[in-house]
């Protein structure tokens, strides 16, 4: 089946619960990052887990919601970032996607010596009206799965388990990846959420699930044999939505002192820049790094849309 996420609720509404398979889309990412194994795990994950987040976000009319994840575990991969909107799209990028790190005595790839433990978990939610939220906690583990969840409790004061999970195959590509997040509402009672952590245990791995056929609407219907409602389904892809104009807006908010330091290193042009997310790259003539620092020191800047 292609990538997917399923939302529901459980126990009449005291649980809510997301699930994804995420392969090809993880895929993707390798393709266009080209990261280590290790590195390719760890951005999997981080991207998995803002497709989760996104996807409780309500789809509202103007501005798109979105939720943002930033890691900088102080590891060798440096930071990772990851931006997902509640219609199933996600982008994602790293630092450095040739870092590397001993796997671990059990084989697995070693995705927190490539993170790091010793950093934040940044998590911006915009819902696309008033406001948007930023929240920040401590790194406590760099698996990134743990990460989140520490910081749905501590930032959110929402109880949640987040099973993240990629398998790189020995040629290099995703051979699985997709992700679990199970949240405790008000009403469930200590004993109850005692039997889920339970389950939630048992259900193990989600790529080792994946790997025998078993995918996200199996997985919820094993930890809720009963009292579950699905609210929707709909799939997951990659996208980035980098354009000419973004990169324009960019270069505005980088300030006058940088852009024209750019027409000074290359006064014939053009300026070669790349997109972070997709790797695309834009060529900017001097004619257009001019007409930008003209609008930054104008002030005309800050009313030009994104």
């Amino acid at each position: 089946m292609a990538d997917h996420m399923i939302r529901a609720v459980a126990w009449g509404g005291r649980v809510r619960v997301a699930a994804c398979d995420a392969t090809d889309t993880v895929e993707e990412l390798r393709r266009i990052h080209d990261p280590s194994p290790v590195t390719t795990a760890a951005v999997g994950r981080i991207a998995t887990g803002a497709l989760l987040m996104a996807s409780l976000l309500e789809k509202v009319t103007g501005r798109e919601p979105m939720v943002t994840i930033e890691i900088d575990g102080g590891g060798p991969a440096g930071k990772l970032l990851a931006t997902a909107s509640p219609k199933g799209w996600v982008r994602a990028m790293v630092a450095n996607p040739f870092a590397t790190a001993e796997s671990r005595v059990n084989g697995k790839l070693n995705v927190a010596g490539v993170v790091g433990t010793a950093g934040e978990v940044i998590v911006t939610r915009d819902p696309g009206i008033g406001e948007p939220y930023r929240g920040v906690v401590p790194l406590v583990s760099g698996e990134i799965g743990q990460d989140l969840a520490r910081y749905l409790l501590d930032s959110e004061q929402t109880p949640s388990a987040v099973l993240l999970g990629v398998h790189v195959v020995p040629a290099g590509r995703v051979g699985h990846a997709g992700g679990l997040m199970v949240q405790l509402l008000p009403g469930v009672s200590d004993e109850e959420a005692e039997r889920l952590s339970s389950r939630v245990r048992d259900l193990g791995a989600v790529t080792s699930q994946m790997a025998v056929g078993v995918g996200p609407r199996e997985w919820i219907e094993s930890l809720f044999a009963e009292d579950l409602s699905v609210l929707d389904e709909g799939p997951v892809c990659f996208f980035c939505g980098c354009s000419e104009r973004r990169v324009e807006t960019a270069l505005m908010l980088l300030g006058a002192v940088e852009v024209r330091s750019m027409i000074e290193d290359c006064p014939e042009g053009p300026t070669v820049l790349h997109c972070g997310f997709c790797r695309k790259e834009y060529a900017v003539s001097v004619a257009t790094l001019r007409r930008v620092l003209e609008e930054v020191e104008s002030g005309a800047a800050g009313d030009r849309p994104n």
